[in-house]
């Protein structure tokens, strides 16, 4: 019965996300900046309640959008995970070949499309007193991948993030956590 946004989840891992809420119960918004329509049919395909926004996690009107469309289509949101990220995209090489448009490029996405998203739900999370926020951190973190400096760089940060919001937030009955997965 709860609702989840989960950003990033027109593929991959982020389908994957949505696909599992949807199991156990959860009307979910599927986002991304790519079409939405095949998460979704998946999930209405087995007898799941999901609707698709097309978002840009950089896009702060198109975020609060999302946000609104989620609320008006479910009465609520109780669930964010921002999973969106630049990752499968990325070419493995040297910190020495990373551009600095490349790396402010993968920040921008992987950190600062996380606090839009979570600036963007929390309002709504608060008024109801009650919220999940789920962070993708990843596994590279620990283990220091190398040849891909910006990303991990990037998936570093959620560690961080995700401890001061939830330390912001815990009095608000706001559970702020991260995943850390391997490949996928």
């Amino acid at each position: 019965g709860r609702v989840a946004i989960i950003t990033g989840a027109g593929r991959g891992i982020g389908q994957a996300y949505a696909k599992s809420l949807a199991e156990e119960g959860a009307k979910i918004c599927v986002t991304d900046i790519i079409d939405t329509d095949n998460t979704v049919n998946i999930i209405k395909q087995a007898g799941g309640d999901a609707i698709g926004v097309q978002a840009n996690v950089l896009d702060k009107d198109q975020i609060d959008a999302m946000v609104a469309t989620t609320i008006e289509t479910y009465g609520k949101v109780d669930i964010m995970v921002t999973n969106a990220a630049l990752f499968a995209d990325l070419e493995q090489k040297s910190f020495m070949d990373i551009s600095e448009d490349e790396w402010d490029r993968v920040m921008q996405v992987n950190t600062r499309g996380v606090f839009t998203c979570a600036k963007a739900v929390v309002p709504e999370m608060r008024k109801n007193r009650y919220g999940k926020i789920v962070n993708i951190a990843s596994g590279t973190v620990f283990k220091g991948t190398p040849m891909l400096l910006h990303y991990v760089s990037s998936k570093g940060a959620m560690i961080a993030f995700t401890r001061a919001l939830a330390r912001e937030l815990g009095d608000d009955n706001i559970c702020v956590n991260a995943l850390a997965p391997g490949l996928t």
